[in-house]
């Protein structure tokens, strides 16, 4: 599909490559003849100097064609404006990059797609998309599953695909996969080591310090987490925020409804004043993350995850450093280089994410969205992907068994969901028109795998 990209920032370069990587024909636009330079031996992407919102530009590309226009850029009227152009020049989908909290309170989640119809028509943008709601909404369904680094659901929650970090005292390393027993209705699809996504069999051994995913049914998933990562006993849902930025200030109000007692510590009293306008009962303290003796007076060590949310990524590394050594059980760290994601995580640090890599993969999502295709989800910046499809009638596994089916690519069948059913298959199960399969797959197999289901 030719797809339009209107914004050559963070957002615009991590989507363009996944964009890419999916064999999409890219075209890049940016006013900055500085970025588009910059750009020109690191994408594979055809590059545009100019204005998104220019149709004689845009006509110069020629419309015709385009399936798609993704408006990225740091301002929301650029993005709204370009995407309405593109909207009457006649292209079927487009996704405005939209920051201002005012349109994000009509939105549902980080998605508008509760927004009126009409006035999405009107406005000419098909998904708004809010980065810092999208990050938040992703953090506060990870913090709540204290022993998870990511959790995903399926088929209205019936199945589940959780991350754990295994330690060298976790019962099952250093044996082959084939001798280990885990509960009925799950399958260990996945297994992250030293940066690489490995797709496990039989011979597969686990190690100390790799990353590992479940998926499977609920109550299946649910145990493994009970037996062997659980610390229940000792999580009081309390949490502390270092940065009250756009997205610290989301994720504290989030965290406010989800019953979490919250504190939020800030230098900038404007960001403070802000955010005490629209919490209830978080404590929001003007102050230095970095100051020992503020954090030990606030008695920062009680809580159960701090979560480092400021724009410079080596303080965020020694704020949550200092917050591990008070005996904080979970950190999370924000990242502006998805490179520093590895190294932060070899050093200590629970979680690391980057809100850019976090909407780009939303909205890889919308991209990737059409028949059969019900839900993607990206894990560890993209490294793997979970996706759940419909079988229908033209789809080519339809009636035929598990056994008899040569998947393109790497990629696993986790689940099968028939009606109200959860099924976790065999070799001899068919697959029946109407079924969701949930797939765990590498991301350079994603659209082969697409292509051919579908």
């Amino acid at each position: 599909m030719k797809i339009i990209v209107v914004g050559a920032g963070k957002v615009g370069y991590s989507l363009c490559e996944r964009l890419v990587q999916d064999d999409h024909d890219v075209y890049l636009i940016d006013r900055s003849q500085e970025r588009i330079h910059n750009l020109e031996n690191t994408l594979d992407v055809s590059l545009v100097c100019g204005n998104g919102s220019d149709i004689q530009l845009l006509n110069e590309i020629d419309l015709s064609d385009v399936g798609m226009f993704i408006a990225v850029t740091d301002s929301d009227e650029v993005n709204m404006l370009s995407c309405a152009v593109a909207k009457i020049a006649g292209v079927p989908s487009t996704v405005a990059r939209v920051r201002d909290t005012n349109i994000v309170d009509h939105m549902d989640d980080h998605i508008a797609e509760n927004m009126d119809d009409t006035m999405k028509a009107r406005l000419g943008v098909d998904l708004f998309i809010n980065p810092e709601m999208v990050t938040a909404q992703e953090l506060l369904h990870i913090i709540e599953t204290p022993s998870a680094l990511d959790v995903e659901e399926f088929g209205q929650g019936a199945v589940r695909l959780m991350e754990f970090k295994i330690n060298s005292t976790f019962p099952l390393v250093n044996k082959p996969l084939k001798e280990l027993t885990f509960p009925e209705g799950v399958l260990l699809v996945g297994i992250l080591r030293l940066g690489e996504m490995i797709i496990p069999h039989g011979e597969s051994i686990l190690l100390p310090n790799d990353s590992v995913f479940f998926l499977g049914l609920k109550d299946g998933i649910n145990e493994v987490e009970q037996e062997w990562f659980s610390n229940h006993a000792t999580f009081h849902k309390r949490a502390v925020i270092v940065g009250a930025g756009l997205l610290g200030r989301n994720l504290a109000i989030l965290l406010e409804k989800a019953g979490f007692t919250v504190k939020v510590i800030e230098k900038d009293i404007e960001r403070c004043e802000a955010l005490a306008a629209q919490v209830d009962k978080a404590i929001v303290i003007n102050g230095d993350g970095t100051d020992f003796d503020l954090l030990e007076a606030e008695e920062v060590a009680d809580n159960d995850v701090i979560i480092v949310l400021t724009d410079d990524d080596k303080l965020n590394l020694l704020v949550a450093l200092v917050g591990k050594h008070m005996g904080i059980p979970k950190t999370v760290v924000r990242v502006g280089r998805p490179e520093y994601i590895m190294l932060m995580e070899q050093v200590g640090i629970d979680i690391v994410f980057s809100p850019r890599l976090m909407t780009a993969g939303q909205i890889l999502r919308f991209v990737r969205s059409g028949e059969g295709v019900v839900s993607i989800s990206t894990f560890e910046g993209g490294k793997a992907e979970s996706i759940e499809i419909l079988i229908t009638e033209q789809s080519p596994v339809a009636g035929k068994q598990l056994k008899d089916i040569r998947l393109p690519g790497k990629a696993l069948v986790g689940v099968i969901l028939r009606g109200d059913e959860a099924i976790v298959p065999r070799g001899n199960t068919e697959l029946l028109v109407g079924d969701h399969i949930v797939l765990f797959s590498l991301p350079e197999s994603v659209t082969k795998l697409l292509n051919y289901l579908t």
